[in-house]
């Protein structure tokens, strides 16, 4: 017994396989491994208050909302209805309809017609920075987030529409 005793205690460990899985599981769990990317897009909700405050009656507010259904947008103002070419129109139903009929997928609305349109009223009204946009509670998030784009600048320019977007409840 004496023997085995002292054979084992003579032993080196080989830790090169262990050594070996260590270099090759730790490159791969890196490669596995999925970083979070978070993206943000700046919006605010509406302000609830019984007091609006001091009103200049020089300055009245535009309340320019963009209406997101499943057929389509609707734009209006304090003043009433906006067709599609950002002037008033007499009826409040949708303004702008979809490219091919029916808004299923968020790539069949048309946020170049909507770009141009905000940009009509932008250049009627130059010091307004506020667009209401009241999505339908179908509509896909990805549309909601096209309209927006849509609303900050116009379409193929930096020039600043509303970059003040504010997310209000839904339209259905």
């Amino acid at each position: 017994m004496n023997d085995r005793t002292k054979n084992r205690a003579g032993e080196d460990l080989n830790l090169l396989p262990v050594m070996n899985m260590v270099t090759i599981l730790i490159p791969l769990l890196l490669l596995s491994a999925q970083f979070v990317n978070l993206a943000v897009i700046d919006s605010s909700l509406p302000a609830i208050s019984d007091d609006p405050g001091p009103v200049d009656p020089e300055r009245v507010p535009l309340e320019l909302t963009v209406a997101i259904t499943r057929e389509g947008f609707t734009l209006r103002t304090r003043q009433g209805a906006l067709d599609a070419q950002g002037q008033p129109a007499e009826q409040a139903s949708p303004a702008l309809g979809c490219l091919s009929g029916a808004c299923g997928r968020a790539e069949s609305y048309d946020y170049a017609a909507l770009g141009r349109a905000l940009s009509v009223v932008k250049d009627a009204h130059p010091d307004e920075e506020v667009v209401i946009l009241a999505p339908d509670s179908r509509v896909p998030f990805e549309v909601l987030v096209g309209v927006m784009d849509a609303a900050r600048s116009e379409p193929g320019s930096e020039r600043l529409l509303f970059p003040q977007v504010v997310v209000a409840g839904g339209a259905g």
